[in-house]
This record gives C-alpha cells, structure tokens and sequence, in this order.
C-alpha cells in the first residue's frame, strides 16, 4: 500500500535553472570588475595630469631636485684618522725634514685636524666654537672639568677627540683654543 505524504514532487518553476543563476553570477562580477579596473585607470590618468601641470608638487628627479636631495644627504661632518696621509687635511703640519719630528702645532692647527669634525658644526650636540651660548654651561663647570672631558672623553665625544695620535699636551692645547674662541678666555691658565 502506498502512502502519500502530501508533498509533490515536482519542480518549481519559481527558481531559474542552475546554469542561468551561474551565467548571471558571471556577468555580475564582471562588471563589478571591469568597473573598478576602470576606476584604477582613471585615477592614474588623473594623478599623471595633475603631475604634469604641477612640476612643483611631484618631480620626477630633475637636477634641481637631485641637488636638494644631496645637499638633505651630506653628512656633517668628516671623519680623519691619525696618520692616514689620505684623510689629512690640507692644513696639516708640516714635518720637519732635518729632526723628523712633527713641528710644534697651535691649537688652532689641532682644532682644525680633529675637533672641528664636530665642533664646527654642533654634530653629535658638540657646542660651536664662537657661540658663546652653547659653550656657557661648559665654561661654569670650569677648566679642570673641561680638561678631563677633553681627555677621557664625555657623552658622545670619544677620548682625544677621536684621535688617540694627539698627545695629552696637544688636546688641552685645542681645548684651550676653543675656550679662547668661545667666551671663556678667563678660565686660562695664562
């Protein structure tokens, strides 16, 4: 004996066939892809003609450009190391020909050879020589203080200004000549 449930069968009409609703998924994405695919388009069109009416705003690396470039990149300083005849500066002592030792130099002259990598243009918070603003609350700790400093290095300065070929004389020599420079002309010994 068959039994009937009441529920028929068949198919209903209501519902599109499976490959039509697979066509129009289709369809959908690519337009919804197309459309942002013309977007990005449009954007770049857009970007480039603003770009080209507006060199000042976006350069794509013209000379004046690259020299603004080097001059963000030059470092602040040079860095010398004792005894390489190829990092010297100019103004390096000559040598006596007759005795081959160096000739006494000035404090000046060491100034120039190792302490104004830093000290002539405030790399690493080194203060200026000649500006007596950033030099005062070195001066008020006094020269036996400043000496030391100069000596056995503090903060960022190494000991010797970085050149360990400068003797303990000749140091004191460049830091006397920094004060001088700088507004502490009291604190010298002479």
């Amino acid at each position: 004996m068959a039994v009937c449930t009441g529920v028929s069968v068949e198919h209903d009409s209501h519902h599109p066939h499976p490959d039509k609703h697979d066509q129009h998924f289709f369809d959908t994405f690519l337009l919804v892809f197309g459309i942002l695919a013309a977007m990005a388009i449009g954007s770049y069109w857009i970007a480039t003609a603003i770009a080209n009416h507006d060199p000042g705003a976006y350069d794509r690396g013209g000379a004046v450009q690259e020299r603004l470039i080097d001059r963000r990149l030059a470092p602040i300083g040079d860095v010398q190391i004792a005894g390489n005849s190829a990092t010297q500066m100019a103004t390096a002592t000559p040598v006596a020909a007759s005795a081959g030792n160096p000739v006494a130099r000035t404090g000046k002259q060491i100034w120039e050879g190792t302490c104004s990598a830093c000290h002539a243009s405030g790399a690493l918070g080194a203060p200026k020589i000649g500006n007596r603003t950033e030099w005062a609350p070195h001066l008020a700790k006094g020269l036996a203080v400043l000496e030391d400093h100069a000596l056995h290095g503090y903060k960022m300065m190494p000991a010797h200004g970085g050149n360990p070929a400068l003797s303990d004389a000749e140091v004191i020599q460049a830091l006397e000549y920094m004060i001088s420079q700088s507004g502490g002309a009291r604190l010298l010994h002479k």
